[in-house]
């Protein structure tokens, strides 16, 4: 049986004269074999699956909500072009105008009190004293208690007749805070303080952590005192963080639902109808989607300011 012999391919050998990636380009055209792929290809073969769910999970209810919003839609009839009637309703009217102002004192007003206080409570656990697991669990407990749990406890423990925070016997007369607008959105900012602290605790004391104690110990060494180390060491470099955590709550603070509605429910007299419950009342109560849809489409926009605000705000930040 005769055995057929083939000649051993030729290798081309590079010319003196070519430079270092023509040499280079040779080597991998010989080296390339039947079964390679080229590596973007791979690369979109193996991200392409997660832009798909991305895309039909984040990107297609952002469309299908701006189409909704533009639209006279009652109980998912998609009617006609509205001539942007949604939006100019809650830029113009004085309900709409009055959601706007109040969910901005809402998201305001927590984030003042919120991140003081947060930051505070990191520095005190960040401390050597004795008992600091058993404070550190008496402070995160909030976080573990649900916004419908959180909601039923406060209001029986201000309710004027029998909670113990009801204060129904002040010589000046009875103090209901869920019967006052301003005293509701008062209440609802110390409950929803109450409920998110805990995590802005979390992320302050992880920032303490990471700051060498040399620094703080070379500022006590020249004559610095807890507060002006505090100002001039430790808050210089928490600012990161401490941005994170804004935008964070921020967000948080916009889209909470589950609390107010199960807290004030928007009132008393509109006192605490904010934008984030009044896009659920007008499309699960009212079944009014169109409108609904508008006021999601609207908490989407301030949220894509805000956070865009505060992440130039960081870069700027790191660029000092």
């Amino acid at each position: 049986m005769a055995i057929a012999v083939h000649p051993a391919p030729q290798l081309e050998e590079p010319s003196p004269d070519d430079g270092p990636g023509v040499a280079a380009r040779r080597a991998r055209r010989r080296g390339r074999g039947v079964g390679d792929r080229s590596p973007v290809g791979l690369s979109w073969g193996l991200i392409l699956p997660s832009i798909i769910v991305v895309a039909i999970v984040s990107i297609f209810p952002i469309v299908y909500a701006i189409n909704l919003s533009l639209h006279d839609t009652r109980y998912m009839e998609v009617g006609e072009f509205n001539d942007f009637a949604h939006f100019l309703q809650i830029f113009t009217t004085a309900e709409g105008l009055g959601q706007i102002a109040r969910s901005f004192v809402y998201v305001i007003g927590s984030l003042l009190i919120a991140v003081p206080l947060s930051l505070g409570l990191a520095n005190l656990l960040n401390q050597q004293v004795r008992g600091r697991r058993i404070f550190r669990v008496l402070i995160l407990m909030p976080w573990v208690v649900s916004q419908t749990v959180a909601a039923l406890l406060w209001k029986w423990l201000v309710n004027p007749d029998y909670g113990p925070l009801g204060l129904g016997d002040l010589p000046f007369g009875r103090l209901d805070f869920l019967a006052n607008p301003v005293l509701a959105m008062v209440l609802l900012i110390v409950v929803n303080v109450w409920i998110s602290y805990p995590l802005a605790t979390i992320l302050c004391l992880a920032s303490l952590q990471t700051i060498p104690e040399e620094l703080r110990e070379a500022a006590e060494v020249d004559g610095a005192g807890p507060f002006r180390r505090f100002m001039q060491v430790t808050l210089p470099l928490m600012k990161p963080t401490l941005f994170v955590v804004a935008i964070q709550l921020t967000l948080l603070y916009f889209n909470m639902v589950t609390l107010v509605y199960t807290l004030t429910g928007g009132g008393p007299l509109d006192g605490t109808n904010v934008l984030s419950l009044a896009a659920f009342k007008q499309s699960f109560e009212f079944f009014n989607l169109g409108l609904g849809a508008a006021y999601s489409v609207v908490l989407f926009a301030f949220n894509i300011l805000f956070g865009a605000a505060y992440i130039r705000l960081l870069r700027s930040e790191r660029n000092d």
